[in-house]
């Protein structure tokens, strides 16, 4: 089991398709094959389980994938804190679609000029998947909404740190005709299960309907929820910035539903010119107070 061994099983894992897995790698595909078989060999499982030319990772491959992150991940940190002053590698970074909607062009494009060396690759995905990749060695840092407790104090993980970058105003809209109390909206539409603003949401609309959770329907994208409310019975919960990017169809409003504070979280055991150098950078833009 070697270095090159572990990143091409990852690949793969990530691919679920040797043709593609070797696309990614600069491979043919009877050595990422070959490379897999040899592996699954010396660790005497079967990584991965082959039907009607699908795969998909067995039990022990998605318990081995989890370890091959780690292994990677600390070898590239080990790599990069040899040189850290001079940036480079990998940096997996992910980000709320919001975040990278309204916040992030001006920043990734000053991190690129600063640090010409680094490879940076991008992931949007909700907050409680985000901080999982970044526990999990997945990505190595990420804009995401914590939850917070009573105190509005935002709750980190056990073993992430978290620096406050952006306060996010958060628009409830619906239609103009709900608003005044005709045709309430009973529908929410939100991305998927691990979205902040969600749960933010469903908790609020909970209260205004007599704790009756209000229907979801998952979206992808903040255009589509801006057609689901468009549409006369759904309603949404958005931050200000999102907002002031979309074109407001007639007969919509947008109402003040409070604020949330959006954290640049990273493993707290990491040493990363990378990850260092992209918290910099987003500080340069935070309009944090604290910062």
């Amino acid at each position: 089991m070697n270095h090159t061994s572990l990143e091409i099983f990852r690949v793969v894992a990530e691919e679920l398709s040797i043709n593609r897995a070797a696309r990614r790698v600069g491979r043919v595909q009877s050595n990422v094959t070959t490379r897999i078989q040899h592996l699954e060999e010396e660790l005497d499982v079967q990584l991965f389980i082959r039907e009607n030319r699908t795969l998909r990772l067995s039990p022990q491959g998605k318990k081995f994938l989890a370890y091959a992150n780690k292994i990677l991940s600390l070898a590239e940190e080990a790599r990069q804190s040899l040189h850290p002053h001079h940036p480079g590698g990998a940096l997996a970074f992910g980000a709320m679609e919001c975040a990278a909607a309204s916040r992030l062009a001006q920043p990734l494009a000053a991190f690129s000029r600063a640090c010409p060396a680094v490879q940076l690759s991008f992931t949007t995905l909700p907050t409680r998947q985000l901080t999982e990749k970044v526990q999990s060695r997945e990505l190595d840092c990420a804009l995401v909404a914590l939850p917070v407790n009573g105190e509005g104090e935002a709750l980190c993980p056990e073993g992430l740190s978290c620096q406050p970058m952006f306060v996010e105003r958060l628009m409830l809209l619906q239609s103009a005709a709900a608003e005044e109390g005709s045709a309430p909206s009973r529908k929410l539409a939100a991305f998927v299960d691990g979205c902040t603003y969600r749960e933010i949401a469903l908790r609020m609309l909970a209260g205004v309907q007599g704790e009756r959770p209000p229907e979801v329907q998952a979206v992808g994208s903040y255009h589509s929820m801006l057609a689901c409310v468009a549409s006369g019975n759904y309603c949404c919960l958005l931050p200000q910035s999102v907002l002031q990017l979309l074109q407001l169809p007639p007969g919509l409003s947008a109402t003040p539903a409070g604020s949330a504070v959006t954290q640049f979280i990273w493993r707290t055991e990491s040493h990363s010119p990378a990850v260092d150098s992209m918290r910099r950078t987003l500080l340069a833009t935070s309009d944090w107070a604290g910062s």
